[in-house]
């Protein structure tokens, strides 16, 4: 028999998604078709451009397919298919793992021939709003445990990102964090003579400049992942809130003084500062060149000083590179800037359920399984320091990892919440879904910086900034959204933006 949900418990926890600003997804309490247990089958979770079938021999099963670009926790995938397997051998699996860059048109390519995956993520950048208009995804309502809800963090869900309604379409991988702390290689800074970790830009560039030298062509002050735009936006927007700048996280919008704010003082000084680094050369020459994985091995060779990436480093590196000594940095500021932020990272849809799977129930039994304790994908990537879990229980339990730890306060210390047009203006989901990006965007611009390709950085900056805020203006009109939504005249860079300074604005 099911655990029903009891009445109180229900109310109990709406009432929390009610004052934590979060609405709960619905979940139906009438009796269901029995659930499957949890299946796997075969040998999974290798990782690479391509698909990992679980066993090529499908005879009398059922093949799942899983397309996301969750290379952060491979190994605890691979784990994990290993003990899905072991229990339900009449499920195939074929996991395709790719980058972030390459799924986006890979997804598009598989869904528009038919054959899109039982499950996979929204594309960064994309709302549910516009998969839903798309057909992508069908509720997971019914084929969910009615019990699996009651241990996510309530906060963990949200209208428009998990869920439409009533109808509960993605579920979120991981409680958002930061993503662009620094690390440091502890051995290189010690061997080239840097006895402070960096707090300033001024700080920062003299730390490469000494470790560059003692380098001699082997070692560099910077490596990075300059082939992924994405990151290098998440660096620039990271690194120009930092400076005091009034700027949104990646794929958001927000207006300072009714323009774009790509063409600030703040962001220019990021600019700055790495075209000084290029001219150093401090930065490794493959950096424009290489993904974020080939940064992360790259940097754990010792060719590099220091990394900008997230949390899922942590984990890669305690398989791959147990003996590297290393540390984690906040995001350098400029000379005399302090109290500022970096933005809160927002609630983002991950992995949801074909509108056209074969098989929705055996799809949605391994989703579920990703977030039971019994499998131990959850808790072994906030053991290994892969991410923060949507369970509060499995962090209090497993977050025993001191880097993963020193990263969670220096994020929290750091990082501010900050305003959304999506809690503020009702035709935002559709604002979102109209408007287009415009090229070449803030990530790359500083591409471009790092491969010397822009010279004229400030050009470029008012150029996307005039372009950018000409776009936001049309979407709006488009929609029938009111452009001022944008501007949030009482946001106190030194503070989270809460819900009383929403209701401010009214």
């Amino acid at each position: 028999m099911k655990k029903r949900w009891g009445q109180c418990a229900l109310a109990a926890l709406l009432a929390v998604a009610v004052t934590t600003g979060c609405a709960m997804p619905a979940i139906q309490t009438d009796e269901k078709k029995e659930k499957s247990s949890v299946r796997n089958s075969g040998t999974a979770g290798e990782v690479g451009d391509k698909v990992v079938s679980a066993d090529q021999n499908t005879d009398g099963k059922v093949t799942i397919r899983i397309v996301d670009w969750s290379d952060g926790s491979a190994p605890q995938r691979k784990e994990f298919h290993k003990k899905y397997m072991e229990v339900h051998p009449d499920i195939n699996i074929e996991y395709t793992q790719l980058t972030v860059d390459q799924f986006k048109n890979t997804i598009v390519t598989m869904i528009k021939s038919g054959d899109g995956p039982d499950l996979f993520p929204i594309p960064v950048g994309m709302t549910l709003d516009t998969a839903l208009q798309e057909d992508w995804f069908q509720p997971i309502n019914d084929y969910v445990m009615d019990n699996f809800a009651e241990k996510f963090d309530p906060k963990s869900f949200s209208e428009g990102v998990t869920h439409k309604g009533n109808q509960w379409y993605t579920i979120t991988e991981l409680m958002p964090t930061i993503q662009c702390l620094f690390f440091y290689n502890k051995d290189v800074l010690s061997a080239a003579g840097v006895d402070k970790i960096p707090e300033t830009y001024s700080e920062f560039r003299e730390a490469c400049k000494k470790i560059t030298k003692y380098g001699n062509g082997n070692v560099y002050g910077l490596i990075d992942g300059g082939k992924q735009i994405n990151r290098l936006d998440v660096l620039t927007r990271s690194m120009a809130a930092a400076a005091g700048g009034k700027i949104a996280a990646t794929q958001k919008v927000l207006t300072d003084q009714g323009m774009a704010p790509y063409d600030t003082d703040a962001v220019k000084g990021v600019m700055q500062l790495f075209a000084q680094l290029e001219d150093d050369g401090s930065i490794h020459p493959d950096t424009v060149n290489i993904s974020a994985p080939e940064a992360r091995e790259l940097f754990a060779q010792g060719q590099a000083g220091f990394l900008c990436q997230g949390m899922w480093c942590i984990s890669q590196w305690g398989i791959n590179d147990p003996d590297l000594n290393y540390g984690v940095m906040a995001v350098p500021v400029p000379d005399g800037v302090k109290d500022t932020y970096v933005q809160q990272g927002e609630l983002s849809p991950w992995m949801g359920l074909y509108s056209q799977s074969k098989h929705p129930q055996e799809a949605v039994d391994y989703l579920m399984a990703l977030y039971s304790e019994e499998f131990g994908y959850q808790s072994s990537c906030v053991e290994d320091g892969v991410f923060v879990s949507v369970i509060p229980e499995i962090n209090e339990q497993y977050m025993t990892n001191a880097i993963m730890k020193d990263y969670y306060t220096i994020a929290n210390a750091t990082a501010k919440i900050v305003p959304t047009i999506a809690k503020r203006a009702e035709k935002a989901n559709a604002f979102y879904s109209e408007v287009k990006d415009v090229q070449p965007s803030l990530g790359a611009i500083m591409q471009g910086v790092l491969s010397r390709s822009i010279t004229d950085y400030d050009s470029a900056l008012r150029k996307l900034a005039e372009d950018t805020t000409t776009e936001w203006k049309r979407a709006c009109e488009a929609v029938g959204m009111d452009y001022r939504e944008l501007e949030f005249d009482n946001w106190n860079l030194e503070e989270d933006y809460t819900d009383a300074d929403y209701e401010a604005l009214k």
